[in-house]
């Protein structure tokens, strides 16, 4: 808590219209003695005081309303109350060891999970009785001189500013540290369901870490091209529930809850890191026992998706898992391209590499001129390139001939993209 604020926070107490006296008044003066040991008889009665006005001023959640709890903050103000008065007994500032023992209260409040704001405000309302007790009736009572409030003042509140500081940076140094325990521990219980697991002890895991596990989820797979988009990706989906956990390499599963907004989920994703991520979509996993299942096909979706169309952003296993199961068989594949289009490859790659690509163009086109225009050509080179085709066996005025020609020019990707690059990818 910076100094600012505690001093706002006692702005309302009679004794700090002092802070404004004249800047010589200032004095090394502390307490005297009889007050001094008043404060330390009274240590016990002024922490149970705090307390109380803690827990009756502070909308305190309901699990911290416990003696148990309220016993805790007790000892935390009588360890603080008592180090201060001694301070300013024996005229030396505060030592490591103080710091150290003090400031673990915000850990111990941070492993117990109590908000910060909750733990700032239970400070500033301790700033204000212990200015009060210590300074604020006497200095009211006139029965202490300017100079000695100003001064004391002066240490109460650069003691009060150190220990607030070291409570501060040993909460949040706890919070870090229990929310990547946290985040490792949910990434090995997803890492686990992922793979299969959905037994009693995988359940009792995720109960413990407050992982709630709620099917219905849409199951993605995704591959993210660099650790700053992940981060970016990672922020804008959490908030909507989507459980992320980090899978085979560059790739993650993500369980989206319920049964629609997977293109809400794709839309936040590229606004975040716009280019970076490429999503296979899975099927519905109705129950815990079919995640597993969803996000093998998810991953498949994302493969082979990739290898049929590079330019996409996403593949739905629905559409593209037929040829998860073929890739399966790569021998297959190879027999039924060799069959379909064996005659424009066998020519040098020079010339069969220009037809194939206009084969392609009349299959996604409805007419020559289409094709034409698609490939930037002459219409008359494309009726050539056509007329070609037919004598190399590929008729594609037969009814039924766009469709095995298609199929076979996806194999054809498929096996190409499967081959490592300098190794011959024909079929």
């Amino acid at each position: 808590m910076a100094l600012v604020s505690i001093m706002a926070a006692m702005s309302n107490d009679a004794g700090v219209r002092a802070l404004a006296a004249p800047r010589e008044w200032a004095a090394t003066a502390t307490l005297p003695p009889e007050i001094i040991e008043r404060l330390l008889a009274d240590v016990d009665v002024i922490a149970r005081r705090m307390t109380r006005r803690i827990a009756a001023e502070l909308a305190l959640p309901a699990q911290f309303r416990g003696i148990g709890y309220l016993r805790t903050i007790t000892s935390a103000c009588r360890d603080a109350l008592r180090t201060l008065v001694r301070l300013l007994r024996d005229g030396r500032g505060l030592r490591t060891a103080d710091l150290q023992r003090l400031g673990s209260m915000g850990a111990q409040q941070a492993e117990m999970g109590v908000p910060l704001e909750v733990l700032l405000a239970a400070y500033r309302l301790a700033a204000r009785v212990v200015w009060r007790e210590l300074i604020g009736e006497s200095a009211g009572l006139d029965s202490l001189p300017p100079a000695t409030v100003i001064a004391v003042t002066g240490q109460v509140l650069e003691y009060l500013d150190e220990i607030s500081g070291a409570v501060g940076s040993a909460y949040l140094e706890t919070r870090e540290v229990l929310m990547r325990r946290r985040d490792l521990d949910r990434d090995r219980i997803l890492q686990r369901l992922v793979a299969g697991d959905v037994g009693p002890e995988l359940r009792r895991l995720a109960a413990a870490s407050d992982l709630d596990l709620q099917p219905p989820y849409l199951v993605l797979a995704c591959s993210i091209d660099s650790e700053e988009a992940e981060r970016a990706i990672e922020r804008v989906l959490r908030p909507r529930g989507v459980l992320m956990v980090g899978d085979q390499a560059g790739t993650w599963i993500a369980l989206v809850p319920g049964r629609n907004g997977v293109s809400g989920v794709l839309d936040e994703a590229e606004r975040a890191a716009p280019g970076s991520v490429r999503w296979g979509i899975g099927p519905l996993a109705t129950a815990l026992d079919d995640v597993a299942e969803g996000a093998r096909r998810a991953r498949e979706a994302l493969r082979v998706g990739a290898r049929l169309d590079p330019s996409a952003r996403a593949w739905d296993d629905a559409a593209v898992g037929i040829f998860a199961t073929l890739a399966t068989d790569p021998d297959a594949m190879r027999r039924y391209v060799h069959h379909v289009l064996g005659g424009v490859l066998a020519v040098p790659p020079s010339r069969s590499a220009p037809l194939l690509e206009t084969l392609e163009a009349l299959l996604v086109t409805p007419s020559l001129n289409d094709a034409a225009a698609f490939l930037g050509l002459h219409r008359h080179t494309v009726v050539y390139r056509t007329r070609r085709l037919a004598e190399l066996g590929v008729a594609i005025e037969e009814p039924a001939a766009p469709h095995r020609l298609w199929l076979a020019l996806q194999c054809r990707r498929l096996l190409a993209a499967a081959v490592p690059a300098g190794e011959d990818a024909s079929p």
